[in-house]
């Protein structure tokens, strides 16, 4: 399975200690160089710990460089350069999924991949823990403290409204 990554949902996971979820969904996750920038070389030098865990991860062969052909995106939008990277590289390898948490980058993916003719599905940072709970990789409890360290955490900038959206759906799937 061909799945691509902006930077957003790989330090979130990194920051909760959600990689394994990831990685047990997706055995290598492909990343454009603009994202390894982001998420991996500025993160080291500042010696943060989320990307120090994402530099092992690359290292071990669990996150891929791969780097798009410089083309535009098919619908225009204005989307940082890892987010835009993301959207071609997703594109060009025809990929299952792109992992995105932007809203504007997401409709820009949505958009484009439609406009491309690729089947490529958008999942996020929250898609990703509910995807690993649903396929018994996570259990309810352990799905739940990862959304619930996303709410406690002021550098991981998803709603509020949005967590508590998937702390219910993951309830109600047991249900």
């Amino acid at each position: 399975m061909t799945v691509v990554a902006d930077a957003g949902p790989l330090i979130a996971l990194a920051k909760i200690g959600g990689l394994q979820a990831l990685f047990q969904l997706f055995s290598t996750v492909s990343i454009p160089p603009a994202v390894n920038n982001e998420a991996i070389r500025i993160g080291r030098d500042r010696r943060a710990a989320d990307a120090l865990l994402l530099e092992e991860a690359f290292h071990a062969g669990r996150l891929k460089l791969a780097v798009p052909q410089a083309s535009p995106l098919p619908i225009a939008a204005q989307l940082g350069r890892g987010e835009e990277e993301t959207i071609l590289l997703a594109i060009e390898r025809n990929a299952e999924w792109a992992l995105l948490d932007d809203f504007a980058a997401r409709q820009a993916a949505a958009l484009s991949f439609q406009s491309a003719e690729v089947p490529t599905r958008v999942k996020g940072t929250l898609g990703v823990i509910a995807s690993a709970f649903r396929v018994g990789h996570l259990s309810l409890e352990e799905a739940v403290g990862l959304v619930t360290r996303i709410r406690a955490r002021p550098d991981i900038w998803i709603h509020e409204r949005l967590c508590q959206q998937a702390i219910d759906a993951l309830h109600g799937f047991r249900s």
